[in-house]
């Protein structure tokens, strides 16, 4: 039993004949393959262009109610810079009569000067001098250990402005109250290598600062002695490059205590230094390191104060000069206290000032009476003489 489509229309299946074996035209044309079916509709054919149909164009149009939407705010016309002398804006007069170039008030925009106008040109009445800072403040030196710690109260800090000396025994050195790390530093780089025999103890703790060195160099004689007395010479230099100035030397009527040479703090400057050391009959006078030139002038002023009894001399390239006043006739001996004072005018007239004295030496026989002073004298940076100005003289 064979089913149908519910539609009217059937369809039958369509049988096809067998192709020939040959295609050439001499045999005439193809046949049919598709064989007229009898009862059999022919298959619909749609037109590739259809006619085109107005919609509702037989029926009546609906009209629509219109519905007024509101208008988006346009956005604001941005304004062409114009590079015309015309429309540049008006300038005005400052107070001090020069010109100025502002631009005009605006809601959004308050005055202001344009860029131009802001430029700062180069006259000769804005000129200043330029100063230079301190390379390292006070307020930037490092403290040792002691003064930069927290207190534990509310009080500030207390940095003191004097500073301690003192030589104890024969051959130790202390420091006290050394404020800033610096100051340390340069004492140990400055004063250590003066003693060739080395340290042998070297102990900083907190602010103070304990040297021990090898021998006996506050009682030694000879070659050692100027070497021990140029030692105490740089440690006055290194205090003054670091902003101390000796004040005064305390705990002197003490025989169980050394004494204690004080400096206060003071601008920093650079100065020259150098010793004098007079012998125990007041005769001779040593100067160490002393310039070629003021030797030379301290021995012509003394030739005229005492004639014929100078005799001065002395290793120029070691840096020590020796000035020896004779005895006159019968064994009469020079004034002292005129001998020294006339030393000390003389220096005081050419810049230096005595600066403090540091006794050193050996002590009298069997150890009793007191050490030879070392006069350390202080007066401004000297240029070196040259060779050619002391061969002239």
């Amino acid at each position: 039993m064979q089913a149908y489509h519910p539609d009217q229309q059937q369809y039958f299946t369509t049988q096809y004949a067998q192709p020939q074996t040959t295609y050439y035209t001499q045999y005439g044309a193809y046949p049919q393959y598709l064989q007229p079916q009898p009862g059999a509709a022919p298959f619909p054919v749609y037109n590739p262009n259809p006619a085109q149909y107005e919609p509702h164009s037989d029926r009546q149009q609906i009209e629509r109610p219109q519905i007024e939407r509101p208008h988006a705010t346009p956005a604001p016309r941005r304004k062409k810079l114009s590079r015309n002398a015309a429309t540049a804006p008006a300038a005005s007069t400052a107070p001090n009569g020069a010109p100025s170039t502002k631009i005009p008030n605006t809601p959004s925009r308050p005055a202001a000067p344009l860029k131009s106008a802001m430029k700062k040109h180069r006259t000769p009445s804005n000129g200043s001098a330029l100063s230079r800072q301190q390379s390292n403040p006070e307020s930037q030196r490092m403290r040792v250990n002691s003064l930069t710690r927290q207190r534990s109260n509310s009080q500030p800090e207390f940095i003191p402005e004097h500073l301690f000396v003192s030589f104890y025994s024969t051959n130790e050195m202390r420091v006290e109250n050394i404020a800033f790390q610096s100051t340390l530093d340069s004492l140990r780089e400055e004063i250590l290598p003066m003693w060739p025999e080395n340290a042998a103890m070297d102990v900083g703790y907190l602010d103070k600062w304990r040297v021990r060195f090898v021998g006996r160099p506050w009682s030694s004689v000879g070659t050692d002695e100027i070497l021990a007395q140029r030692l105490v010479c740089r440690l006055w230099t290194v205090l003054a490059g670091e902003g101390y100035s000796y004040l005064t030397t305390v705990n002197t009527g003490s025989s169980s205590k050394a004494p204690h040479f004080v400096f206060v703090h003071s601008p920093v400057e650079t100065a020259h230094f150098f010793m004098i050391t007079f012998s125990r009959s007041s005769e001779k006078v040593t100067l160490i390191d002393v310039p070629h030139e003021l030797a030379q002038q301290l021995a012509a002023g003394l030739r005229s104060m005492y004639p014929r009894r100078i005799s001065s001399y002395g290793a120029t390239e070691d840096g020590i000069h020796i000035i020896e006043v004779k005895k006159a006739g019968f064994g009469t001996r020079v004034d002292r206290s005129m001998f020294i004072a006339y030393v000390l005018q003389f220096f005081n007239s050419v810049g230096f000032k005595l600066n403090g004295s540091v006794p050193l030496g050996r002590r009298a026989a069997l150890g009793f009476g007191t050490r030879k002073d070392v006069w350390i004298f202080r007066g401004p940076l000297r240029r070196p003489e040259s060779r050619q100005s002391r061969q002239k003289q």
